[in-house]
């Protein structure tokens, strides 16, 4: 055979070849959710489908051009927090093969048309659920029902462990606390432990003043040496730091909390504790408060009598309860890190459940929240919000 007979023959073949090396090389993406033209906000699942025929090294899912995250293993998912914005979003999906060869979808979600009278705001319900005594972690987004002033509602937003947290760690370092310093800092260290890198956290450490902060930051290195360069001083306003707290997580996105440590016994405070209730009743956040020593016991200061103490008290505990946190009494200082991780499992074991009152006015009225689980179960949550 010639030469050119040869290359005659061989040509087919080899096009064949490099034909079938390109199809299997090729890598086929398509956003399966969310849809295009649809409205986004608050914890997304954006889930992506790939067909190739050779392995996927990951899929990058990126919103409005900034990675949101990496998945490495099929299904293809990341779950994204965008926040409560009314707007336009970008979500492009980018599928890689070890070799380089990559493919692409992305799809444009659009907002909800609204008239100017309509104030859409997304709630943020955290629930922990149980049956028979035991957290039930295995629930999904049907499994729940949303009564607002008792009017059903839609769920519209659903997850377990995905939001980022971001919590203030309140810590009363009065001069009662001085021998408790060292306990305090153990405690703390034992939430900045369990924290994840999507988290952030504030340290505030107050007396009749503020001591220390920081600003909210994923460095506990940076959190836990503003506890240990702290010394105790001065009396104690829980009801003022407890309002900054509240409102410094306003602005903040996901899982909010406030984590109280102080025996409450306030005498310093400007703002009386009906403040506190109303800005937690206005907001989004968790309150939950670690308390030594049991029962409260009435005191009498220059500002208030026994009897207005204790209210004072009772208020505080129902700005803890409503905000759908919990009082958490230990006896012991030893118990003081069960304690404080003890609320970070907790947490992380809660159920955001999100929708959009259809009922809102805007009018600051109380709306009472109802959460119920097929099936059975007790469910807390906030048990209810002033609507602004």
């Amino acid at each position: 055979m010639s030469p050119k007979s040869l290359k005659r023959s061989l040509f087919p073949a080899l096009a064949g070849l490099l034909l079938a090396a390109a199809v299997q090389a090729q890598v086929a993406v398509r956003i399966l959710s969310p849809e295009a033209g649809q409205p986004v906000f608050g914890s997304t699942d954006v889930r992506v489908g790939v067909q190739a025929g050779v392995p996927i090294d990951r899929v990058e899912v990126f919103v409005n051009g900034k990675l949101a995250g990496t998945c490495k293993q099929p299904p293809y998912h990341v779950q994204v927090d965008v926040g409560e914005e009314n707007v336009k979003r970008e979500f492009k999906a980018v599928a890689y093969t070890p070799t380089g060869g990559s493919g692409a979808d992305s799809v444009l979600t659009q907002p909800v048309t609204i008239n100017d009278q309509m104030d859409l705001k997304l709630r943020a319900l955290f629930v922990s659920v149980t049956r028979d005594g035991l957290r039930a972690l295995n629930l999904g987004k049907d499994d729940f029902e949303v009564r607002d002033n008792g009017v059903p509602q839609e769920v519209v937003t659903f997850g377990r462990d995905e939001l980022p947290l971001t919590a203030v760690l309140l810590l009363d370092t009065s001069e009662s606390m001085s021998k408790r310093q060292e306990a305090v800092r153990r405690g703390a260290k034992a939430f900045l432990d369990g924290m994840k890198s999507s988290d952030e956290a504030m340290m505030a450490l107050f007396s009749d003043r503020l001591l220390r902060f920081t600003p909210f930051t994923s460095d506990k290195k940076a959190l836990e040496t503003a506890i240990a360069s702290t010394q105790a001083a001065g009396g104690t306003a829980v009801n003022d730091f407890l309002y900054m707290s509240l409102k410094l997580l306003d602005a903040r996105q996901g899982q909010r909390v406030v984590v109280l440590f102080s025996d409450g016994s306030d005498v310093h405070s400007v703002l009386p504790a009906s403040d506190v209730l109303w800005k937690s009743r206005a907001g989004q956040a968790l309150v939950y408060w670690i308390q030594l020593g049991g029962k409260h016991e009435s005191f009498t200061s220059s500002f208030r009598d026994f009897k207005a103490n204790d209210k004072e008290y009772e208020e505080l505990e129902k700005t803890v309860k409503e905000s759908g946190g919990r009082v958490l009494t230990i006896e012991r200082l030893e118990d003081l890190e069960d304690a404080f991780r003890n609320v970070l499992k907790e947490l992380r074991e809660q159920y955001a459940v999100g929708y959009y009152p259809n009922n809102a006015k805007g009018d600051g009225k109380w709306h009472k929240l109802d959460v119920r689980v097929k099936g059975g179960g007790r469910a807390r949550t906030r048990e209810g919000y002033a609507d602004y």
